[in-house]
């Protein structure tokens, strides 16, 4: 049985609401641990390390096009491009689970 229109837009917002969510979640927390590991004369260690890799990760598209400028996303606004991260990583993800089951 095929999907509804529903179902399918209502995975495709769950899928970029997760990412939109473990991305401004994943900030403070590489943030505080590379600030605590900086001090420290053995370095930062792996973890930060991964952290650091998960976070250019997540933010991958949107890392490349951080050469606009700052005072276009006063305050706030700086979570429209990060909406905008969430929505192209939706769009990639969901575009693999249906080339996946028309796989199978």
């Amino acid at each position: 049985m095929k999907p509804s229109f529903k179902a399918k837009l209502l995975t495709w917002f769950g899928i970029a609401a997760v990412h939109f969510g473990l991305s401004n979640l994943i900030l403070p927390i590489t943030m505080s641990l590379a600030a605590q590991g900086a001090g420290t004369a053995t370095g930062q260690g792996l973890g930060v390390t991964l952290l650091v890799r998960m976070t250019k990760m997540l933010h991958f598209p949107l890392v490349t096009l951080a050469l606009y400028p700052r005072e276009w996303f006063p305050g706030n606004w700086v979570y429209v491009p990060m909406a905008l991260n969430s929505v192209i990583w939706a769009f990639g993800i969901y575009g693999m689970i249906v080339l996946f089951r028309k796989s199978r």
